[in-house]
């Protein structure tokens, strides 16, 4: 049997997690979840018109990268990626499972996830796959802690989230120079 790692050993590590990162660091991001039910799609199962669930305000860790400028013939493009980390237990509490696709709203970009895991363990132990927990010989050690999942920046056009443009002019919409 391990001398630390217990259930209690975790429940510590996951209070001070908590206080960390929902009451010092702080910092919001604005989670839309694909709505695979809603959204059409073709015979290629592309979709020019995703459509999301409401918004929902989570707690992470964000790394951004500095923004990279790729030039051609057809001029300039920029391309930044993001690196987001949830706790586990927080996810857990609101039910949200984040998945490829899902998009990531964080100072005033989308970021559409690429990927997500997650493989870090106190004590280096998943309480879910241990086999000696799994099998009842000894008690819950160990503890999962985070989610990441990382994204690029996307446009803003093609997730259907925010009206990007529009054709209608409203009344009274003329200039006050004219």
């Amino acid at each position: 049997m391990a001398l630390f790692g217990s259930a209690r050993d975790a429940s510590l590590i996951r209070h001070i997690n908590r206080e960390l990162i929902n009451d010092f660091i702080d910092m919001e991001i604005i989670f839309y979840k694909l709505s695979l039910e809603e959204t059409q799609s073709n015979m290629y199962d592309e979709s020019d018109k995703k459509v999301y669930y409401h918004p929902i305000r989570i707690n992470a860790l964000i790394l951004k990268e500095d923004k990279s400028y790729i030039g051609d013939d057809s001029g300039y493009d920029q391309s930044r990626t993001g690196e987001f980390s949830f706790l586990r237990d927080d996810l857990k509490d609101k039910n949200i499972v984040i998945e490829e696709g899902d998009v990531i709203e964080y100072d005033n970009e989308f970021y559409e996830l690429d990927e997500v895991g997650s493989s870090q363990y106190f004590a280096g132990r998943n309480p879910a796959t241990d086999v000696g927990f799994v099998e009842g010989d000894r008690g819950e050690f160990g503890l999962s802690i985070r989610v990441t999942a990382r994204g690029h920046v996307t446009r803003r056009n093609r997730l259907n989230i925010q009206e990007v443009r529009s054709g209608i002019n409203k009344p009274n919409s003329i200039p006050r120079n004219l």
